[in-house]
Protein backbone atom coordinates (compact mmCIF):
# COMPACT_ATOMS: atom_id res chain seq x y z
CA UNK A 1 0.00 0.00 0.00
CA UNK A 2 2.78 1.99 0.58
CA UNK A 3 4.61 2.15 -2.92
CA UNK A 4 0.93 2.73 -4.80
CA UNK A 5 0.80 6.23 -2.32
CA UNK A 6 4.95 6.78 -3.49
CA UNK A 7 3.64 6.33 -6.88
CA UNK A 8 0.24 8.43 -6.96
CA UNK A 9 2.56 11.40 -5.44
CA UNK A 10 5.17 10.93 -7.79
CA UNK A 11 2.83 10.97 -10.78
CA UNK A 12 0.28 13.97 -9.01
CA UNK A 13 4.19 15.80 -8.31
CA UNK A 14 5.06 14.96 -12.42
CA UNK A 15 1.90 16.59 -13.44
CA UNK A 16 2.45 19.74 -11.43
CA UNK A 17 5.89 20.24 -12.71
CA UNK A 18 5.37 19.82 -15.99
CA UNK A 19 1.99 22.22 -15.73
CA UNK A 20 4.05 24.94 -13.95
CA UNK A 21 6.91 24.44 -16.59
CA UNK A 22 4.66 24.44 -19.12
CA UNK A 23 3.25 27.73 -17.82
CA UNK A 24 6.13 29.39 -16.84
CA UNK A 25 7.59 28.99 -20.16
CA UNK A 26 4.24 30.37 -22.45
CA UNK A 27 4.81 33.84 -24.12
CA UNK A 28 3.41 36.29 -26.63
CA UNK A 29 4.71 37.05 -29.54
CA UNK A 30 4.71 41.09 -30.19
CA UNK A 31 5.96 43.03 -33.19
CA UNK A 32 8.85 44.76 -32.40
CA UNK A 33 8.91 48.58 -32.17
CA UNK A 34 5.34 49.64 -33.32
CA UNK A 35 4.03 52.94 -31.78
CA UNK A 36 0.66 52.97 -31.62
CA UNK A 37 -0.39 56.75 -30.77
CA UNK A 38 -0.24 60.65 -32.01
CA UNK A 39 1.06 63.62 -30.34
CA UNK A 40 -1.54 66.30 -30.64
CA UNK A 41 -5.06 67.26 -32.16
CA UNK A 42 -6.46 70.55 -33.38
CA UNK A 43 -9.62 71.41 -34.44
CA UNK A 44 -10.78 74.70 -36.15
CA UNK A 45 -14.24 76.22 -37.33
CA UNK A 46 -16.35 73.67 -34.53
CA UNK A 47 -16.12 72.68 -30.95
CA UNK A 48 -15.84 68.41 -31.15
CA UNK A 49 -17.11 66.75 -28.66
CA UNK A 50 -15.63 63.64 -29.64
CA UNK A 51 -12.89 62.03 -31.84
CA UNK A 52 -13.00 58.09 -32.43
CA UNK A 53 -10.53 56.57 -34.30
CA UNK A 54 -12.13 53.32 -35.80
CA UNK A 55 -9.22 50.64 -36.55
CA UNK A 56 -8.80 47.96 -38.53
CA UNK A 57 -9.54 44.28 -37.15
CA UNK A 58 -5.34 43.83 -36.29
CA UNK A 59 -4.73 47.59 -35.15
CA UNK A 60 -2.33 48.47 -37.36
CA UNK A 61 -4.24 51.01 -39.56
CA UNK A 62 -7.29 53.80 -39.27
CA UNK A 63 -10.07 53.11 -41.25
CA UNK A 64 -12.12 55.54 -40.20
CA UNK A 65 -12.66 58.76 -38.09
CA UNK A 66 -15.99 59.10 -36.56
CA UNK A 67 -16.38 63.00 -35.52
CA UNK A 68 -19.25 64.33 -33.02
CA UNK A 69 -19.33 68.08 -33.60
CA UNK A 70 -21.14 70.43 -31.14
CA UNK A 71 -24.57 72.13 -33.26
CA UNK A 72 -25.89 71.48 -36.56
CA UNK A 73 -22.79 71.48 -39.06
CA UNK A 74 -24.52 70.16 -41.94
CA UNK A 75 -23.96 73.09 -43.72
CA UNK A 76 -20.62 73.07 -43.35
CA UNK A 77 -17.68 71.26 -45.23
CA UNK A 78 -15.51 68.87 -42.63
CA UNK A 79 -12.04 67.98 -43.70
CA UNK A 80 -9.72 65.70 -42.14
CA UNK A 81 -6.35 65.32 -42.00
CA UNK A 82 -2.72 63.30 -40.68
CA UNK A 83 0.09 64.82 -39.97
CA UNK A 84 0.82 67.17 -42.65
CA UNK A 85 -1.25 65.19 -45.22
CA UNK A 86 -3.55 67.61 -47.60
CA UNK A 87 -6.98 67.48 -46.07
CA UNK A 88 -9.49 65.18 -47.13
CA UNK A 89 -13.22 66.04 -47.13
CA UNK A 90 -15.75 63.98 -45.57
CA UNK A 91 -17.98 61.80 -47.69
CA UNK A 92 -21.79 62.80 -47.27
CA UNK A 93 -23.06 64.97 -45.10
CA UNK A 94 -23.43 64.94 -41.36
CA UNK A 95 -26.62 63.50 -39.43
CA UNK A 96 -27.70 66.03 -37.24
CA UNK A 97 -29.36 65.32 -34.16
CA UNK A 98 -31.61 67.98 -32.94
CA UNK A 99 -31.98 66.39 -29.41
CA UNK A 100 -28.35 66.13 -28.40
CA UNK A 101 -27.86 69.12 -30.66
CA UNK A 102 -24.88 67.40 -31.89
CA UNK A 103 -23.92 66.30 -35.89
CA UNK A 104 -22.51 62.92 -36.24
CA UNK A 105 -20.09 62.14 -39.19
CA UNK A 106 -18.19 59.41 -40.25
CA UNK A 107 -15.15 60.41 -42.57
CA UNK A 108 -13.30 57.38 -44.41
CA UNK A 109 -9.41 57.32 -44.54
CA UNK A 110 -6.46 55.39 -44.99
CA UNK A 111 -3.48 56.29 -42.04
CA UNK A 112 -1.55 53.66 -40.44
CA UNK A 113 -1.21 54.40 -37.23
CA UNK A 114 2.75 53.63 -36.37
CA UNK A 115 3.00 57.06 -38.75
CA UNK A 116 0.69 59.31 -37.06
CA UNK A 117 1.88 61.97 -35.00
CA UNK A 118 -1.20 64.92 -35.42
CA UNK A 119 -4.69 64.77 -36.52
CA UNK A 120 -6.18 67.71 -37.82
CA UNK A 121 -10.01 68.54 -38.31
CA UNK A 122 -11.02 71.87 -40.63
CA UNK A 123 -14.47 72.85 -40.86
CA UNK A 124 -15.38 75.54 -43.33
CA UNK A 125 -18.47 77.14 -45.01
Amino acid sequence: MRNKRILVATIVTAGLAALAGSAFTASNQMPPDVVRGYGEQAVTGVVAESITYNLSAIKDNVDSVTLVLTGDTTGLTIQTAFNDDVPVTCDGAGAYDGIEDATTYTCTTDQTVDSIDRFVLYATD
